[in-house]
């Protein structure tokens, strides 16, 4: 199976549509989206309208989840925090139902899915002993050799060999055979915000047949998301960031 992994969408639409559209081509069967359908960006309803005709499997975000929870919405930052409140006032009933009925996780027969780990969607794997932690749970359970997680913003392609080694593996523009014997943790990157210094829109294709992944990124028109949060009254930071992808 061919799957599309797509992360941190966050109501960038024009981001979202331009991933969508490179997608045509990619031959996927469906997409998984790993959270954080809401937040930062002017497009929630517009987002989830278009994601209605696709074959997706959605998990919720730490910003899906905050919408209904302000014990978890107090951690955020101001900027973060303004926007959530802005999404609250804005998405329409039938968005926030779908919203509010997210699963954490998904498993399947070849990998584990989440947005943090998959204990929590709020943990973030950005630093070798937050890697290494999540990987040896995933050899001691002996269920999945993958587990997709977003949350970061950024690429990351994790792995635990068979003596135990964790470290990162190098991405580039080509395809990755993944290793049968090896653990991986897979981040596809941010759609909507990207924080690797690309603005373009990120995501990843896994292939579970020759055991592949292949990070991908497409342009999009960033001036027009910019406009639609200056017109929204967001913070400007949020349009300014998305320019230079941090």
């Amino acid at each position: 199976m061919r799957l599309a992994i797509i992360s941190d969408i966050h109501g960038n639409l024009e981001a979202l549509e331009s991933v969508l559209s490179a997608l045509k081509n990619e031959g996927v069967e469906a997409a998984l989206n790993l959270g954080d359908l809401v937040g930062y960006n002017a497009s929630p309803n517009e987002c989830l309208d278009l994601l209605q005709d696709y074959p997706v499997w959605h998990l919720a975000g730490n910003h899906d989840l905050a919408l209904f929870d302000q014990d978890r919405a107090q951690w955020f930052n101001i900027i973060a925090h303004e926007a959530l409140v802005w999404c609250r006032e804005h998405l329409r009933p039938e968005h926030m139902e779908f919203l509010h009925n997210l699963p954490l996780t998904l498993e399947k027969e070849n990998f584990i899915a989440c947005h943090g780990t998959p204990t929590s969607p709020d943990t973030y794997v950005s630093h070798h002993f937050q890697g290494k932690r999540v990987l040896s749970d995933l050899r001691r359970q002996a269920l999945h050799r993958v587990c997709f997680f977003g949350h970061t913003h950024k690429r990351a392609l994790w792995y635990r060999d068979v003596r135990g080694k964790v470290a990162l593996q190098e991405i580039t523009s080509k395809k990755i055979r993944l290793q049968p014997d090896c653990h991986y943790l897979i981040n596809p990157g941010s759609v909507g915000q990207p924080r690797d210094r690309n603005p373009e829109a990120a995501y990843a294709v896994f292939d579970g047949e020759e055991f592949s992944i292949h990070f991908k990124s497409t342009p999009y028109n960033v001036a027009q998301a910019q406009q639609r949060i200056l017109a929204a009254g967001l913070p400007p930071y949020l349009a300014e960031r998305l320019g230079l992808g941090i």
